[in-house]
């Protein structure tokens, strides 16, 4: 859990610097630190999903996130919540790829 939440922290941290880019960068990082583990896999996963999840919070707190993901789900033809989700896949999925691979690069380079 602690792994999560620092991996997570440092996701957002990133993220704020460099846009999405930060996700896989940290997801690069530890895919090679951690690559006996394979990576980390879906740890790295649900951290990039809490990560944006916190940054999706603030934003919400700080702004019209009601209607911005509403308007954002009416051009999509989808629910608001729908985007909310798919927000998060994104990196999710971007860091499973990211770290996993990281991880199988190093091992077929021993």
């Amino acid at each position: 859990m602690i792994f999560i939440l620092f991996v997570a922290s440092a996701m957002a941290a990133l993220t704020w610097l460099l846009g999405w880019w930060g996700v896989a960068v940290a997801a690069l990082i530890v895919g090679f630190v951690f690559h006996e583990q394979g990576g980390g896999g879906w740890r790295v996963a649900l951290a990039a999903a809490l990560a944006w999840g916190g940054l999706l919070l603030a934003d919400a707190v700080a702004g019209p996130f009601a209607v911005v993901s509403t308007t954002i789900g009416g051009v999509l033809r989808v629910p608001g919540f729908v985007v909310v989700l798919l927000t998060l896949v994104f990196p999710a999925a971007l860091a499973w790829s990211a770290a996993t691979v990281m991880a199988e690069s190093r091992r077929l380079a021993r």
